[in-house]
């Protein structure tokens, strides 16, 4: 019985240190990779691209995340790609469309086969953390905290995808 209980508590501290571990990788000719293992034969990669932010674009008076009051940031976020069993998974503009000058991606393993990516950008008074979270194939919730005021200054949404099965 105690070579069982002694088993069981190592199995349960090697579950949680996993589960906390992320890799991260900085943005290299704006792109960053990552790749994490869920399970036996369930592995995530994440690509997240970014492009100048263009001449003329219609939404450069918005408050982008990353940015401030008197200037948008040079860099946006122009795709995330995320893929399960590379099976391509569903990103919706708005889960990135307003993030700016991202400097790093972050991703790790959540608990029931979920997974996070947290895109980190701006600078300073600018900066900021975008968290995504995954359950099964789809987005469930993005937060983006303020790098400055993260207890003061923040956003969320819940996403919530209506499957028709026709």
């Amino acid at each position: 019985m105690r070579k069982f209980l002694l088993c069981a508590f190592a199995f349960l501290l090697s579950f949680s240190i996993e589960s906390s571990f992320a890799v991260g990788t900085n943005f290299e000719e704006g792109i960053a990779k990552a790749n994490v293992v869920l399970g036996a034969s369930d592995s995530v990669s994440v690509s997240v691209e970014t492009i100048e932010l263009p001449d003329g674009y219609a939404y450069s008076k918005a408050y982008m995340w990353g940015g401030d009051e008197t200037s948008p940031p040079k860099r946006i976020i122009k795709a995330i790609t995320v893929l399960r069993n590379d099976q391509a998974i569903f990103i919706p503009l708005s889960a990135y469309a307003d993030l700016g000058n991202p400097r790093r991606i972050f991703l790790e393993k959540l608990p029931a086969h979920g997974f996070r990516l947290t895109v980190s950008g701006g600078d300073a008074a600018g900066s900021y953390n975008a968290i995504l979270d995954f359950k099964k194939n789809e987005i469930s919730r993005r937060k983006v905290v303020s790098g400055e005021f993260p207890k003061e200054v923040w956003e969320q949404t819940t996403f919530s995808f209506n499957h028709l099965n026709n």
